[in-house]
């Protein structure tokens, strides 16, 4: 029996194929010419845009570095007053840059020093009131301050022990630990300040006199509320 013969397919083929795509290609884009410059215009827009944008928010960040300065030279000459207004007009203007928690943090201190707790406390909740970061552990530490001052001994604590139960640093965690213990003696709840003293006991080592100051107290509390 015969044997059929082979077809074989034109090596030709697939370049016939990508011409006739790219073809197809060109006479799409001759129909549609409007549209694709329509879209040219909207990437070069957006490229403007970005490139605009990113200067201009170098621009403000070097304004703000520069007006930041200019505050801490009326801070160096103890002109406060002055500074808290600098102050006030640098976190309206530059609100939003990488300066705003440091121009916060400042000017709730300023607050404080000048006895102005709520003042401070309007300023520095944006930055302190669920602290996460280095510079908002700072400034929650300057908010339980002026709660306390304020007399808002519940809400004072709240915030140090966020400060104590979040924060990695030792010392910012003993520190919030001893005022929140503080608040919560001076308010009458002694065995809530011995809880938290105890805490502070277990954070030190034997021998360390941190911890034998504190269990010290203890032991005062306890006694105290044995009469």
């Amino acid at each position: 029996m015969a044997r059929q013969p082979r077809t074989h397919k034109s090596h030709s083929e697939p370049d016939d194929v990508f011409v006739a795509k790219v073809l197809h290609l060109g006479k799409w884009a001759e129909a549609h010419q409007q549209l694709l410059t329509v879209i040219v215009v909207v990437v070069a827009v957006g490229m403007l845009g970005v490139v605009y944008y990113s200067n201009f928010r170098a621009n403000l960040d070097q304004q703000a570095a520069t007006e930041l300065e200019q505050v801490y030279q009326s801070v160096s000459i103890q002109d406060l007053e002055g500074a808290r207004g600098q102050l006030a007009t640098f976190l309206e203007r530059f609100g939003g840059t990488a300066f705003e928690a440091e121009a916060r943090l400042l000017l709730g201190e300023l607050y404080l020093r000048d006895g102005s707790p709520q003042q401070a406390q309007a300023v520095l909740r944006p930055l302190g009131e669920s602290p996460r970061e280095p510079i908002e552990f700072q400034a929650a530490a300057l908010l339980g301050a002026a709660l306390e001052e304020d007399r808002q001994w519940s809400e004072a604590e709240d915030v140090y022990m966020r400060i104590a139960d979040r924060s990695d640093l030792d010392f910012q965690v003993r520190a919030a630990l001893a005022a929140a213990a503080r608040i919560r003696q001076d308010q009458g709840d002694p065995e809530g300040a011995v809880a938290l003293y105890q805490r502070l006991v277990d954070d030190f080592e034997d021998g360390d006199p941190q911890r034998g100051l504190y269990q010290m107290r203890i032991e005062e509390i306890r006694s105290a509320n044995r009469t």
